[in-house]
C-alpha cells in the first residue's frame, strides 16, 4: 500500500488507460518515468500553491520544477540558435557578398525540416521524448564545434555553412515536435498557454541578449561565437536531463511510420480549428518570417554605407545585434501578454490581429530607413510575431488530442520548411530592386493575408 500523500501508478491495463492510484501490491512505473492520468494532467502532482496576482498568473507554469528544467534547456538551446543565426548570416554575407546566396545559406534548414518534420512528429508521439530532445541538442553542439574548427583553420566556405544549416534543420525536425508534445505532460492542460508563453518568453530573452553578445564576440573572431554556441547546447543537454522520461503515447501495435504520418494529416483535416491555425501560420510565415531570419542582410542595406572597395555594406555587428535585441524586447512584451490570456479572451481574433500588425510594422520600417526609427518598429515586430506564434501554437496544442500532439506540431513546423518560397524571391528582389521596395511589398502582402483570414476564417475569429 502506498503511503498517504504519496501517489503511485499502476501499469496500463489492456486498454492502456492509466490509473491515478494502484491496488495493493500493484506494479509501479519505471523510476523517473512520467505518466499522465486520463485527464492529461501532470503525472507527478504539483505541490505548488495557487498563484494569484499579475506575477503569479504570468509565471505560474514555472512553479512546476520539471517544466522549469525544460524551460532552462529551451533557454540555453535557443540562445545558441540566436547566436548562430546572426553569426551564420553575417559570415555568409561576407563570404558571398550576395543577399540571394546568403538567403540560401540561412534557409538551408528548410528542406530538411520540411522532409523530416513529419517523421519527427511520429517519433515524438511514439518514442521517449526526453531522450529525443537531448540527442538533437547533442547533434547541434557537434555541428557548432565543426564549424568553429573550420573557421579557426581558415578553410571555411559558404557551402560549409549551407551543409551545417541543412543538418541543423534535420535535428530540429525531431526536437521541436517532442518539445511541444512534452509540455502538456509536465504542466497539465490548464497551463498549456502559460507554459508555451513562458517558453517563448525565454526565447525572447535570448533574442535580446544573444544577438548583441554574438555581435560583440564576432568582432573578436567568428570561431569563438561557434564554440560558445556548442557550450550553450551542452548546458541545454544537462538541463533537459533533469526532467523525467515521458513514455510514448498509446498506439496501435505494428502500424507503419507512413501510416502514422497519414493519420496525423487526417486528424488535422478533420479538426477545423487546427487546420485554420496551421494554414494561417503557413501563409504568414512564408511571407513574414524571412524578414526576421535574414534581418542582418536587410539591416546592412537599410542602415549601412556601401564600401566601394569591397562591395559590401558596412554596418557594425554589435549594432545589428542591438537591432535584433529590440525585437527581443518586443517578444518579451508579447509573451507576457499571452501568458495572462485565458479562455474567452478572443484569442483567435488576437492571433489574426498579430499578423496584420506585423505586416504594418515591416512596411513602415522599410519606408523610413532611419536606424532609431527602425529600433522602434523592431519592438512592434517582436510583439506582433510573438503573439501570433506563441498564441497560435498554444491554441493548436489545446485543440489537439494527446496522441496526435507531436504530429500536429510537426505539421505546424512545415511552415518553416516552406519559407524558401518567400525568402528566395525576397533575396533576389533585394539584390535587383533594393531593400526598401522589397520589404514594403512584403509588409503589404502580410497585411493582405491577415485581413483575408480575419474576414474569411469565422471559426478562428470567434475562437475564445
Amino acid at each position: 500500500m502506498a503511503k498517504s500523500g504519496t501517489p503511485n501508478y499502476r501499469d496500463r491495463d489492456e486498454d492502456r488507460k492509466p490509473l491515478t492510484t494502484p491496488p495493493s501490491g500493484g506494479a509501479t512505473t519505471t523510476p523517473g518515468a512520467l505518466r499522465p492520468d486520463a485527464s492529461g494532467k501532470p503525472a507527478i502532482p504539483s505541490s505548488d500553491a495557487v498563484k494569484t496576482g499579475f506575477f503569479g498568473r504570468t509565471f505560474e507554469s514555472l512553479g512546476n520544477r520539471h517544466f522549469r528544467m525544460l524551460w532552462f534547456g529551451t533557454l540555453f538551446g535557443m540562445g545558441g540558435m540566436q547566436m548562430q543565426m546572426i553569426a551564420r548570416t553575417i559570415l555568409a554575407d561576407e563570404l558571398t557578398q550576395s543577399a540571394f546566396l546568403t538567403s540560401i545559406v540561412g534557409l538551408g534548414f528548410a528542406p530538411s525540416m520540411l522532409l523530416l518534420s513529419l517523421f519527427g512528429g511520429v517519433a515524438g508521439d511514439k518514442m521517449e521524448k526526453r531522450t529525443l530532445i537531448q540527442v538533437s541538442q547533442i547533434a547541434s553542439a557537434v555541428l557548432a564545434v565543426v564549424i568553429g574548427l573550420l573557421i579557426l583553420t581558415d578553410v571555411i566556405i559558404w557551402q560549409h555553412l549551407l551543409v551545417a544549416s541543412v543538418l541543423q534543420g534535420a535535428t530540429f525536425a525531431f526536437q521541436m515536435p517532442a518539445r511541444q508534445a512534452i509540455i502538456p505532460k509536465l504542466v497539465g492542460p490548464d497551463k498549456v498557454t502559460n507554459a508555451i508563453a513562458m517558453s517563448a518568453g525565454g526565447m525572447s530573452m535570448m533574442a535580446i541578449a544573444a544577438p548583441a553578445f554574438a555581435g560583440f564576440v564576432y568582432g573578436v573572431g567568428p570561431e569563438y561565437v561557434y564554440f560558445i554556441i556548442a557550450g550553450m547546447f551542452g548546458l541545454a543537454v544537462l538541463a533537459t536531463g533533469r526532467i523525467p522520461k515521458v513514455p510514448p503515447e498509446v498506439s496501435e501495435p505494428g502500424k507503419k511510420v507512413l501510416s502514422e504520418v497519414a493519420a496525423g494529416f487526417r486528424y488535422v483535416r478533420g479538426n477545423r480549428i487546427v487546420l485554420l491555425l496551421i494554414t494561417s501560420s503557413l501563409v504568414v510565415a512564408v511571407l513574414a518570417m524571412p524578414f526576421r531570419l535574414q534581418f542582418p542582410v536587410f539591416a546592412r542595406r537599410l542602415y549601412g554605407d556601401l564600401n566601394v572597395e569591397t562591395g559590401n555594406f558596412d554596418l557594425s555587428e554589435p549594432l545589428i545585434g542591438l537591432l535584433l535585441a529590440f525585437a527581443g524586447v518586443g517578444g518579451i512584451v508579447g509573451t507576457l501578454f499571452v501568458a495572462n490570456l485565458k479562455g474567452g479572451s478572443h484569442r483567435g481574433l488576437i492571433v489574426l490581429a498579430g499578423s496584420m500588425v506585423s505586416g504594418l510594422a515591416i512596411l513602415l520600417l522599410a519606408s523610413m530607413p532611419v536606424i532609431w526609427v527602425g529600433m522602434g518598429f523592431m519592438v512592434v515586430v517582436g510583439i506582433a510575431e510573438s503573439i501570433r506564434m506563441t498564441l497560435g501554437q498554444s491554441l493548436s496544442i489545446e485543440s489537439t488530442a494527446p496522441q496526435y500532439r507531436a504530429r500536429v506540431a510537426s505539421i505546424y513546423m512545415m511552415t518553416f520548411g516552406l519559407m524558401p518560397l518567400g525568402a528566395l524571391p525576397l533575396g533576389y528582389a533585394v539584390d535587383r530592386y533594393g531593400v526598401e521596395k522589397s520589404l514594403m511589398v512584403v509588409g503589404a502582402l502580410v497585411i493582405a493575408a491577415g485581413l483575408a483570414f480575419l474576414l474569411g476564417a469565422r471559426t478562428l475569429r470567434r475562437l475564445g
